[in-house]
This record gives C-alpha cells, structure tokens and sequence, in this order.
C-alpha cells in the first residue's frame, strides 16, 4: 500500500496551501483599496465641510457689517481656507475661497454675497 500512493500527499497538499495563499492575497489587496478609499472620501468630506464653515462665517461677517478684511485664513483642526474678497458690482460682493488639507489637493470655491439682501445668492465649488 505504501508503494501505491504515487506522491499524492504533497501535491495535495501544496496545492491547498497555494490556494489559501492566493485567496489570502485578493483579500489583503481588498482591504488595502477599500482602506485608501475611505481615507480619500473622508478627506473630501472635510474639506466640503470646512469649505462651508467658511462660506457661513463670511456671510455671518457680512450680514453683520463687519468689515472684513480683503483676504484671510480661517484655521481648521486638519487644515485651513484662505479667502479673497473682491467687489463686483456696487451690491455685489465675489469671495474667493481655498481649502488646503496636509498634502491634498486644494479646492477652490466662489461664493457672491449681495448687499442690499445680504446673503449668500450662489456658490461654486470648483475642484
């Protein structure tokens, strides 16, 4: 009976190993691109809502006549937004706005304030 097994173990038995090497393998690779793809969806969550953290304090300093400053950085725990404040007309006012997040991409986006309503008429986000 010894003589008969024709080396059917280790065969078996690599193959099986193989198998759950490669199965193993897909696995990680999964895990690895889901995780990139959350730490990128996470960050472009963040910078759209500091983005619009800064479009309502803008407005809230405009509405309130206080006179900003033409530019100016708003500080954030990961990052911060610098604006630019340029008129357009004599009640229309078109504010700059910049995200930059560590080594991200930065994003920009335009809002235009009108003074006689004295809010925010519309908005970009450019990216």
């Amino acid at each position: 009976m010894y003589r008969n097994q024709d080396g059917f173990s280790y065969p078996l038995t690599l193959t099986i190993i193989l198998a759950a090497l490669f199965l193993l393998t897909i696995q990680l690779d999964q895990f690895i691109s889901e995780k990139r793809i959350v730490n990128q969806a996470e960050t472009v969550i963040m910078q759209e809502y500091y983005l619009l953290c800064s479009f309502k304090k803008t407005e809230k300093m405009l509405s309130e006549n206080i006179d900003p400053d033409k530019s100016g950085i708003f500080s954030f725990k990961n990052g911060s937004v610098s604006y630019e404040i340029s008129p357009v007309a004599t009640s229309l006012i078109q504010i700059t706005f910049k995200t930059k997040i560590g080594s991200d991409k930065e994003i920009s986006g335009y809002a235009y304030y009108d003074t006689d309503l004295q809010k925010m008429i519309k908005w970009i986000e450019k990216n």
